[in-house]
């Protein structure tokens, strides 16, 4: 299994570390998948910077993240946008959202592709569409349910 954790570095009494992507059974210095952030604990405020596409990327195939990485995750934001991005959003527009480039503008600049922002509105349509049929459907059988039900009572 794989795990988004932290890696130390720095000096003696002067921790730093790095967010990195391991496997759960290596040691923690040890053989890393990625190296995806940087965390300093004694600056003041505390700073610490994790690419957003990789992030959500790795906790999208299952990575499970460390307590700690947890948390600077959720203070980044990166979980509110796991969650657009399971319910059907671009990875691309939810990482120029957290970059702070619009949408359109991350487009003209050509940061991101006028194609995968069309699929993305495209699929999202599509899954309102099933939405929708499910939701028919379920009407259907509920109707058909009552029909059974009062053929019993009779």
């Amino acid at each position: 299994m794989l795990r988004i954790r932290l890696s130390r570095t720095g000096k003696k009494k002067q921790p730093s570390y790095r967010v990195v992507v391991a496997n759960s059974e290596s040691k923690r210095d040890g053989r890393i998948v990625e190296r995806i952030g940087n965390y300093f604990p004694m600056k003041q405020p505390t700073e610490f910077t994790i690419e957003e596409n990789r992030a959500l990327y790795w906790l999208s195939v299952g990575a499970q993240p460390s307590d700690t990485v947890k948390r600077l995750l959720e203070k980044q934001g990166t979980y509110d946008r796991l969650a657009r991005l399971h319910a059907g959003e671009s990875i691309d527009a939810l990482v120029a959202e957290y970059s702070g480039v619009p949408l359109e503008v991350a487009i003209e600049e050509e940061i991101i592709e006028e194609a995968v922002v069309a699929e993305a509105i495209e699929e999202a349509a599509e899954e309102s569409f099933f939405d929708k049929v499910k939701d028919a459907v379920a009407e259907v059988v509920e109707e058909v349910k009552d029909v059974f039900d009062g053929d019993e009572e009779e």
